[in-house]
């Protein structure tokens, strides 16, 4: 009995840590701030083309993909509106920060990637289309099965090893949730995009299926445990 008991709490035990963990991890960021000119652009691969100077960065992020600014919408007589550090992003959760260049629109600076500082105050859109930013977010690899749920408002796009995967949304949107079902092994990198200011979401979630696997692996311990237990009763 004693063995039947602390199998069936390692079993317990792995498969909560792996699924506590699914949610919060490291991941590779590059972001670029432009002007867009008036006019929305589409999510992909490809940074859109923005116009006179860009404002770009690249970071890892530690922390679970959750970023909500759900301010007012800001405008173009009211920038900056939509921060960074109001989207989410902070000195605590951000390492290994290399920036450069600033924005400015409408004769007010909006972005300056010089530092680590500069980036948490810059804006990452605003109303109009006057300006907005381009993120590329490495996942990873994703094992077999896996299945992704994102909400977003703007847009979004996702690819395995370099290729894009069928259901991403390109170019603006409102708030929307788009679900990847049963996704094939490989390296993912997920595009988005911050466009027309304010409210911005970007809202990852990645039910791995390592902590099924855990279950099955503890409930196959647990079998072999009672087996051995009927086998010696015999």
């Amino acid at each position: 009995m004693r063995s039947f008991k602390q199998a069936l709490m390692v079993g317990i035990a792995l498969t909560a840590l792996a699924a506590g963990g699914a949610q919060a991890a490291s991941y590779s960021v590059s972001v670029i701030t432009g002007l867009s000119g008036g006019s929305g652009f589409d999510t992909l691969s490809t940074p859109p083309a923005f116009s006179g100077s860009t404002a770009s960065a690249s970071f890892t992020y530690n922390g679970s993909l959750s970023f909500n600014n759900s301010a007012p919408q800001n405008n173009p007589s009211n920038p900056p509106g939509d921060l960074n550090s109001s989207f989410g992003f902070s000195a605590a959760n951000v390492s290994a920060y290399s920036g450069s260049g600033t924005v400015t629109y409408q004769g007010t600076q909006v972005a300056n990637f010089g530092t680590l500082a500069g980036f948490l105050s810059s804006s990452g859109s605003v109303a109009g289309y006057g300006y907005g930013s381009w993120y590329n977010i490495s996942l990873g690899n994703l094992a077999a099965g896996t299945s992704l749920t994102i909400t977003h408002d703007d847009g979004i796009s996702l690819y395995r090893n370099g290729t894009r995967v069928a259901g991403g949304v390109s170019g603006p949107t409102s708030v929307v949730t788009d679900t990847f079902n049963n996704l094939a092994a490989g390296t993912y990198t997920l595009y988005y995009s911050r466009q027309n200011g304010t409210p911005s979401v970007l809202q990852v979630a990645v039910p791995e299926p390592a902590s099924l696997a855990l279950f099955g692996a503890g409930l196959l311990g647990l079998g072999y445990v009672r087996r051995r237990r009927t086998d010696k009763a015999a």
